[in-house]
């Protein structure tokens, strides 16, 4: 296996470790170092910045994630993959629990800002979301509503569930699961 990337693998998971622990700032690159067992410089070797070290982190977080859940059988109608990601999504956050959180957490900090300003949707993940909504709507299978419209259906749901059942408030219950991506789809497919 390549030895390079081992490291900067190291890295990225030592760095998902610690900022869960401690959050962004209380996240020196000396303790990521130390944790991965690297020298700092090998840090810098592979980021410039540690600004850039957590964007590449969300971006390799999102890669994983989107790996899981679009492993997709296409044989499967629109609907059924609707249904197969959205759930996929939910297990591979409650088995990774620390992605979760760093992209939770990402999301509500400046770093977000930061990928925004690269304008480019591959870089954080949207644009496979976004191929596949268009696929339904093209169809006609679902709405022709916007992105964020979807997004926020689909992912929301998603990601509320995770912090529902990670909060103790509930049990990942298969009905209630069924129930809930149920509503969504209703909500969103053509009539």
């Amino acid at each position: 296996m390549n030895v390079q990337l081992n490291k900067k693998e190291a890295i990225f998971e030592s760095t998902l470790t610690l900022i869960n622990e401690h959050g962004f700032h209380g996240t020196p690159m000396s303790q990521i170092a130390s944790h991965a067992n690297v020298a700092t410089g090998t840090i810098y070797h592979y980021f410039a910045s540690k600004d850039e070290l957590i964007t590449e982190l969300f971006a390799y977080c999102r890669a994983k994630t989107n790996e899981h859940i679009f492993n997709v059988d296409e044989a499967l109608s629109y609907k059924e993959k609707f249904f197969y990601i959205w759930n996929r999504l939910v297990d591979y956050y409650l088995a990774h629990k620390k992605i979760f959180w760093f992209v939770e957490q990402f999301y509500s900090s400046p770093y977000y800002e930061l990928i925004q300003q690269k304008k480019n949707p591959s870089y954080y993940g949207a644009d496979r979301m976004r191929m596949f909504f268009e696929e339904g709507i093209d169809a006609e299978i679902i709405k022709n509503v916007s992105f964020p419209t979807l997004i926020s259906l689909y992912i929301g749901s998603a990601t509320s569930h995770v912090k529902m059942v990670t909060y103790g408030f509930c049990k990942t219950q298969k009905q209630g699961r069924e129930d809930l991506i149920e509503i969504i789809w209703n909500g969103v497919k053509n009539q």
